[in-house]
């Protein structure tokens, strides 16, 4: 077992015994050293979904503790990420569905937030735009790296949830 799985295996404990500040921490580790390995190799699908997981951990893991301002952080963060990644064009393209797939577990945990916490209107224009886009299949979403958009109805999602 890779050393981050382990810290999210005891996060995960952690987690569930209630134990707040002890689950935060490791979570944290893991995300630390997620980060180390994936950032060398970006197109890692696994490394990249992990990542995106323990990011979602730590934002459920404050919603929990009732801080959903902390909690949205982690789940913006993770979506512009992916975002950044499906825009650059230096991603091989063999990894463009994958990121599709990753920017599509981004945006599902923002909506289902969304429905838990006011959002201001600007930003629930732009769920309410990702909404119908996550109602298109994979299949049909495809990436123009010249034009650096994502085609089939891509989401103007880079407002989503900031602070205003």
């Amino acid at each position: 077992m890779n050393p981050w799985q382990e810290k999210l295996y005891q996060g995960n404990a952690n987690f569930h015994q209630q134990s707040w500040k002890l689950a935060e921490k490791t979570y944290l580790e893991a995300l630390q050293l997620l980060e180390k390995d994936w950032f060398k190799a970006l197109d890692n699908a696994q490394l990249m979904m992990a990542w995106i997981a323990t990011m979602h951990n730590l934002a459920t893991l404050y919603e929990q503790q009732k801080l959903p301002q902390k909690a949205s952080e982690f789940l913006v963060f993770p979506y512009r990420r992916i975002m950044t990644l499906v825009k650059s064009a230096q991603m091989p393209e063999a990894f463009t569905f994958p990121l599709l797939r990753a920017l599509k577990c981004t945006v599902i945990p923002l909506l289902e937030f969304s429905n838990r916490h006011p959002v201001c209107k600007c930003c629930q224009c732009h769920l309410d735009e990702a909404k119908q886009w996550l109602n298109q299949p994979l299949s049909e979403l495809s990436f123009n790296k010249n034009a650096q958009n994502i085609t089939a109805k891509q989401p103007s999602l880079s407002n989503i949830m900031t602070v205003h």
